[in-house]
């Protein structure tokens, strides 16, 4: 653990959180989709709870997803995608601010043997009540070739 005072430690403890925080929701949305985890509102409540109320994801083709329009089409997916599987890499701090830190990371995906990938770009706010203490705010991914 990093031992000193001022802004740079703080944005270097979020960073790690963060990065903790996209692998460890990666691994759930996962799990999720291909059936590992049981379908269950306890469950499912990893998703909302590390999501602020006004979370928005703008996918790869421009569309914007609100929390409460998204989360119910998430649980919907559940074992959707028994063969699918989600994984990221590459991600880093790329400013922070106050309380708040703007993340990059790219997602891979395959599903019924397409792979994919995206550019993701995340905004990240403190939140100890969080599981990695922090909570997401805003994700816009890009498509890679």
């Amino acid at each position: 653990m990093i031992q000193t005072i001022g802004t740079f430690a703080y944005s270097c403890g979020m960073e790690q959180a963060c990065i903790q925080e996209i692998i460890d929701l990666h691994k759930f949305f996962q799990d999720w989709f291909d059936g590992t985890s049981p379908k269950t509102d306890a469950v499912f409540a990893r998703f909302e709870k590390t999501t602020t109320p006004s979370f928005v994801l703008v996918s790869p083709d421009g569309s914007l997803a609100h929390r409460p329009e998204l989360a119910p089409a998430l649980y919907a997916g559940h074992a959707t995608r028994p063969t699918g599987k989600i994984w990221v890499t590459d991600a880093h701090l790329l400013h922070s601010f106050g309380n708040q830190v703007v993340m990059a990371y790219q997602e891979w995906q395959t599903n019924d043997g397409v792979q994919t990938r995206r550019q993701s770009t995340a905004i990240f706010g403190a939140d100890p009540s969080t599981p990695n203490g922090v909570h997401w705010v805003h994700v816009h991914e890009t498509w890679l070739p």
